[in-house]
């Protein structure tokens, strides 16, 4: 298997089942999504133009699927969301305003079931799987909107943005982690996904234990009430869990 995974003895103040490493060999984590089963993650590796998802059993931490999704220019996957059995997840090409499809995967198999194309790169996608698909753009200041076939619905202007690797939606809520432009400040914001108001954002200080490191900048899932992340490249990729503050 290329992604194999052994449990981290954890730093002090952490529990056995609220932190995973998954050593690899595919460059730089960009998304991540979480069921009670599973882990899904998305990376991608500029050495070989390559861009990976697998599927991860949490309980064994065994690679139980991958694939690469590169196709010529387009191997930059971004960050996913799984919803039922469907697995969405843009494939871009490696730079800002260029072009992206977005695919629909089969969520157990990783089998593609269709895609459409996309004139600007695509960054994060997010779906409740029905209403809409939402789609952020390389820094974070436009987010899309397609029907779940595909059928552009226009793009709103975010501002301030929020430069961003994944983001999930997650019934009326909107979780988008991220940099402040222009700070230090990573943060997740909950946002209205039919508005893009922000109805609350989570500092590092609400969640942080380990001073240093950014959990927000890279994979974020919500599952259970509680915020994963995935914020460092191999070799030493691991995967961080907290509560969602009340």
């Amino acid at each position: 298997m290329r992604l194999a995974a052994l449990l981290l003895i954890l730093a002090a103040g952490l529990h056995a089942e609220e932190s995973w490493a998954l050593p690899h060999q595919h460059g730089h984590v960009q998304g991540l999504d979480v069921s009670d089963r599973w882990f899904w993650v998305s990376a991608v590796d500029r050495r070989t133009t390559s861009g990976w998802v697998w599927r991860v059993d949490r309980r064994t931490l065994e690679t139980a699927a991958e694939r690469n999704l590169a196709e010529g220019a387009l191997f930059h996957p971004g960050g996913l969301q799984v919803v039922g059995n469907t697995l969405w997840v843009p494939v871009a090409e490696y730079r800002p305003h260029s072009r992206s499809r977005i695919l629909e995967l089969d969520a157990t198999t990783l089998a593609e079931r269709r895609s459409f194309p996309v004139a600007d790169h695509i960054g994060a996608v997010a779906t409740d799987g029905k209403t809409a698909i939402l789609g952020a753009d390389w820094g974070g200041s436009k987010i899309y909107r397609w029907s779940m076939s595909g059928e552009p619905l226009g793009a709103t202007d975010f501002s301030p943005a929020l430069p961003s690797e994944d983001m999930k939606w997650i019934g009326s809520a909107l979780y988008i982690g991220g940099i402040v432009p222009g700070s230090k400040m990573c943060v997740v914001d909950q946002l209205d996904p039919r508005t893009l108001a922000r109805q609350r954002r989570f500092d590092q200080s609400l969640f942080d234990q380990s001073p240093g490191r950014c959990y927000s900048r890279e994979g974020l899932a919500v599952w259970g009430g509680r915020l994963f992340f995935l914020p460092e490249d191999e070799p030493r990729s691991r995967i961080f869990v907290r509560e969602i503050p009340p």
